[in-house]
């Protein structure tokens, strides 16, 4: 309805959908996201993490499977949809385990657009106070690691796109 009201009231001629939360991501968004032309197919969906233990300590909405079905949906739906996404490493308990889920989601979805960062503990937060904090190292390496997937996976998405008009 928002997005309706917007493209109603206004005459901006592109609009681009970001930080949509994929339990969120309802039938009704995505029918709009493919009819209303000036909907630019771009949608930005923070998921945090895939981990459903690392999900829930980090109080989101939605667990892993919430994630894959919207990321399957909008693929499915929307032809040619660009979809970017943020991911955090090294959450308090974050196993190597969890870590490699991540890894293993991010090269199953393969995002056009991907940013990753470490977690920072801010005071005050209960994030902050947890057990298990992740050393800076280790979360710079994972950082690391992830960053370098993402750069091959958009480097192959790019290639595709070489002799389109975009």
């Amino acid at each position: 309805a928002l997005v309706r009201a917007i493209t109603e009231q206004t005459t901006i001629p592109w609009i681009r959908l970001l930080y949509c939360y994929p339990d969120k991501i309802t039938d009704e968004l995505i029918e709009e996201l493919k009819s209303n032309p000036r909907l630019v197919k771009y949608m930005d969906v923070p998921i945090q993490h895939i981990s459903d233990p690392v999900l829930k300590r980090m109080n989101r909405h939605g667990d892993g499977a919430t994630v894959r079905a919207a990321i399957k949906r909008l693929r499915e739906s929307v032809p040619g949809i660009t979809l970017r996404t943020t991911a955090m490493v090294g959450f308090p308990g974050e196993t190597e385990a969890d870590f490699e889920a991540l890894c293993a989601f991010l090269k199953e979805a393969r995002f056009d657009r991907f940013g990753a960062f470490t977690f920072s503990p801010e005071e005050g937060t209960l994030a902050a106070e947890m057990d298990d904090q992740i050393d800076e190292q280790l979360k710079q390496d994972r950082y690391d690691i992830i960053m370098k997937e993402q750069m091959l996976i958009g480097a192959e998405l790019n290639e595709r796109k070489i002799g389109t008009v975009v």
